[in-house]
């Protein structure tokens, strides 16, 4: 039977890994079945939606598990995440990557400007964009890391899909009076 411990346990694994977890992995730390497991983390996971914070527990393809910021309050706090996460501008960039993808850079610098080649090296170093040599450019293309980090399906149709509710709602956000910055693609 599982207990209020197994469920501190998997939150906890989940808070200081920084990174999915497989479900096995978690299954494992609190000495249960899988299923056990997966009940408990989607418990987990509706007990973050019902608080509404800044956090959510989200489940990834391949029976994995992450908790992380929600993604529309990146834009707000970027700026406090010491060495970490991306400038409103670069992950603009990412984000019109994503929904055009695959995209040439002459095609993105055309749209957005010189300056996002500095970007671009940025986003390679992360991980979050793979960029192959076409001709005098590259295509540039999310990697699946992109999509995990930000608890998207890696389907590239499917992720344009979220990806477009996503900034729908936080447009609709804006419009209700909450202060964000503007997002143009």
């Amino acid at each position: 039977m599982p207990t209020d411990e197994d469920l501190i346990t998997l939150e906890a694994a989940l808070y200081v890994s920084g990174r999915p977890l497989t479900l096995q992995e978690l299954a494992s730390m609190i000495d249960k079945a899988e299923s056990s497991t997966q009940k408990l983390l989607r418990d987990l996971s509706f007990e973050y939606n019902e608080r509404g914070g800044a956090l959510e527990v989200v489940e990834l393809p391949r029976d994995r598990f992450t908790m992380q910021l929600k993604p529309e309050l990146t834009p707000r706090v970027s700026r406090l995440i010491p060495g970490g996460l991306l400038s409103y501008s670069t992950l603009q960039t990412l984000v019109y990557i994503a929904l055009k993808q695959p995209l040439l850079q002459s095609d993105l610098v055309n749209q957005r400007g010189t300056h996002i080649y500095e970007q671009v090296k940025e986003l390679e170093e992360k991980k979050f964009i793979d960029a192959a040599p076409e001709g005098r450019s590259k295509v540039l293309t999310t990697t699946a890391l992109f999509a995990d980090y930000f608890g998207l399906d890696p389907d590239r149709i499917k992720m344009k899909a979220q990806l477009k509710f996503k900034l729908k709602k936080i447009l609709e956000e804006q419009k209700d009076g909450e202060p964000q910055e503007q997002l143009t693609l």
